[in-house]
């Protein structure tokens, strides 16, 4: 039979569109038992926090002085939600919604004004996200049937006094499935456009044979979206922008590779190979690029379909933004924290999301 690509999808609808097939395959693969784990702390070099669901994405907002994770909640009939952690300890609460009225106040200079109006919290299925000037930029999904989206929230106070209030949108072009977002410095929103079909035959040519199926692409106020050119990719992935908003780099789920290119359009992307399947990307305090990958292969398709706990394994790299070299940071076989799909270091840890667990990773490197 033909080989199963390497974790070929990292993002909530791809539960929802296994065939009964592959639902056999994993339960031939794994059987019917979900051995427990060890209960969430602290630990050297790699430690746990739990109290999340399906935190696919995390970002530092240094003015709240929190972490910020997206919780896809991997669970249909049920709207996802914000939650944030104080770095250094265990306490996690919700952010958003809280059913107060503080959720929702929208602003007509936020976003795009064809935004059909406030988000169904129902529906809400937060994917990727970003900060920048007091807003926090989130890819959310039609979960219930609800809209594509980037959706926009403002975040003001701090610490356990941070209130976060949606306030407008960017409706997605039609047939854009997005996974990751990025804000220039001139407030040009950039994403990821994944993929524009929800297959399993669309996952299976990507991941095994390369298929492009999305790229990159821009949106500003007053012009809309454009598609970068160059940037037809195998599952655009994660997404970053340079301090000076020249450069945006990019990961290919499909491929493996890492990319740069000038957002100008004045060159085409360069790439480097780190392998596995990269998912998202943060910047570092030193100016480089974490970018976790998968390594589980047909384990991860098992976290898919619902295997828990998930015990996908990854990789984390760091790389150089002006010659993409890629070191390897750390390797795990996912026993504590399964396919991770995100990284973000505050003060020296080292913060792992992940895509299909109850908890997030927290690397101490030595």
């Amino acid at each position: 039979m033909t080989p199963l690509p390497r974790g070929a999808a990292d993002r909530y609808a791809f539960a929802m569109r296994v065939l009964p097939a592959l639902v056999l395959l994993g339960a031939a693969l794994v059987g019917c038992s979900n051995p427990p784990r060890d209960p969430c702390a602290d630990g050297k070099p790699l430690g746990t926090i739990c109290g999340f669901e399906n935190p696919e994405d995390s970002e530092w907002v240094g003015d709240a002085g929190l972490l910020i994770a997206s919780n896809m909640r991997n669970s249909p009939g049920r709207g996802g939600f914000l939650s944030a952690l104080a770095p250094g300890t265990h306490d996690v609460r919700r952010l958003w919604p809280l059913g107060a009225a503080t959720d929702v106040a929208p602003d007509p200079a936020v976003g795009d004004p064809d935004c059909p109006g406030p988000l169904a919290a129902s529906t809400f299925a937060p994917h990727g996200i970003t900060a920048r000037d007091g807003l926090l930029y989130v890819i959310a999904h039609s979960a219930a049937g609800g809209r594509e989206a980037v959706e926009i929230f403002g975040i003001s106070g701090a610490g356990a006094q941070t209130v976060v209030t949606w306030k407008g949108c960017i409706p997605q072009e039609p047939n854009v499935i997005a996974n990751d977002v990025a804000v220039a410095p001139d407030g040009e929103v950039i994403e990821s456009n994944y993929e524009s079909e929800v297959s399993l035959l669309n996952t299976v040519l990507a991941g095994g044979f390369g298929k492009k199926t999305g790229d990159v692409m821009a949106w500003r106020r007053g012009s809309g979206w454009r598609h970068l050119p160059g940037t037809a990719a195998s599952m655009a992935n994660g997404v970053a922008v340079s301090a000076d908003g020249q450069q945006v780099f990019y990961a290919e789920t499909g491929t493996g590779k890492v990319y740069r290119l000038p957002r100008d359009g004045s060159g085409p992307p360069v790439s480097t190979t780190i392998g596995g399947n990269p998912d998202n990307l943060s910047w570092t305090p030193r100016g480089t690029l974490l970018a976790p990958t998968h390594t589980g292969g047909v384990w991860f398709i098992t976290c898919a379909i619902g295997r828990l706990p998930c015990r996908s394994s990854w990789e984390l790299y760091e790389i150089a933004p002006t010659t993409l070299a890629a070191t390897k940071r750390f390797a795990h076989d996912g026993s504590l924290v399964g396919a991770v799909a995100s990284a973000t270091e505050v003060d020296g840890r080292i913060y792992l999301g992940s895509v299909f667990d109850d908890r997030i990773g927290v690397l101490v490197p030595e």
